[in-house]
């Protein structure tokens, strides 16, 4: 039987706004500890924000 590692980080819905803009609307995410992991998106769509 495997045993399952918890996640280096686990986000639950998360919201962030900079003043009236809203710039993450409930993310929710695992990153799994030892992986590789990359967040890909358009400029502006919040991944300097997440981070």
């Amino acid at each position: 039987m495997a045993i399952t590692e918890a996640p280096m980080v686990e986000i639950e819905h998360l919201s962030f706004w900079y003043g009236e803009k809203l710039a993450l609307r409930d993310v929710t995410m695992s990153v799994p500890k030892h992986r590789v992991t990359a967040y890909i998106g358009p400029s502006g769509c919040g991944k300097s924000t997440l981070l």
